[in-house]
C-alpha cells in the first residue's frame, strides 16, 4: 500500500456485487454446518485448515505462529456459506474483534476485488478501517490449489501477497466486508458446482479440500 494516495477512490465500492457468501464464526465448525444442514438443507461442505505466513490487525503485525482457521464452505440455496473456527480464538483477528468466543454468529460478507493492495488504498482514502489482512502460508495454499484445480503457478506468482482483508463498515452499515483476490474464484466455483452433484447424504456431506 502506498503512503501517498493520489487516486480518487470515492466510487470504489459502487457497483460491486457481493459474492453471495456469508461468513460466520463458530467454536465447532462441523457442528455448525451439521446444524445448518438440518435446518436449511444446505451443503455439501468443503473443509480445510487455513494457515498464514503473515497477519495484520488494524495495521499491526500479529504473531500468527500456530494460528489455524478451521474452515468449511458450502452452498445454501442459490448462495454460499462459510464458517470458521479460529484456533486459538485469542489471536487478534476479525473473529476476536466481532464475535464472542463460544457463541456462533455472523462475521462478514464477501466481495471480489481486482487487487488487494489497491483495495487497501481505497479503504484508507475512504477512511474505512481494515481489521485484518491475511497472507497465506504458501505450502498450504498450493495444496488447496491442487485440490480445486487452480493454477499452481499462478499461486506461486502471488507469493508474499495478501489473499484477503476484512474492512470494518460496522459504524455506518452494521457489518464487515471481506475483500478477496480473484484467485479465490476457483474455490467459489467448486462450491457452487458441488451442489448439483451431491446425493444429499450425511456420509458425503463433508468434502476434504486439502491444506493442513
Amino acid at each position: 500500500m502506498s503512503n501517498v494516495i493520489t487516486k480518487d477512490y470515492t466510487d470504489y465500492f459502487k457497483g460491486r456485487d457481493w459474492v453471495h457468501m456469508l461468513g460466520f464464526y463458530a467454536q465447532d465448525w462441523r457442528k455448525f454446518m451439521t446444524d445448518h444442514n438440518r435446518v436449511f438443507g444446505s451443503g455439501p461442505f468443503f473443509y480445510t485448515t487455513n494457515t498464514f505466513s503473515r497477519l495484520l490487525f488494524y495495521g499491526d503485525e500479529v504473531d500468527c505462529t500456530g494460528l489455524e482457521f478451521h474452515a468449511a464452505y458450502g452452498t445454501w440455496g442459490s448462495h454460499t456459506i462459510e464458517v470458521v473456527e479460529p484456533v486459538p480464538f485469542s489471536v487478534p483477528t476479525m473473529f476476536s474483534e466481532i464475535n464472542s468466543e463460544g457463541e456462533p454468529g455472523f462475521n462478514h460478507l464477501h466481495i471480489f476485488v481486482e487487487d488487494l493492495e489497491e483495495a487497501q488504498d481505497a479503504c484508507e482514502f475512504l477512511k474505512i478501517p481494515v481489521i485484518t489482512v491475511g497472507y497465506p502460508d504458501m505450502a498450504n495454499a498450493i495444496e488447496k490449489a491442487k485440490a480445486t484445480g487452480t493454477d499452481v503457478e499462478a499461486i506461486k506468482k502471488n507469493a508474499g501477497k495478501a489473499s484477503f482483508m476484512v474492512c470494518d463498515m460496522r459504524k455506518e452499515l452494521g457489518f464487515a466486508v471481506q475483500l478477496i483476490a480473484p484467485r479465490a474464484q476457483a474455490l467459489h466455483n467448486a462450491i457452487i458446482g458441488a451442489k448439483d452433484k451431491w446425493d444429499g447424504s450425511a456420509e458425503t456431506m463433508f468434502i476434504p479440500l486439502g491444506g493442513k
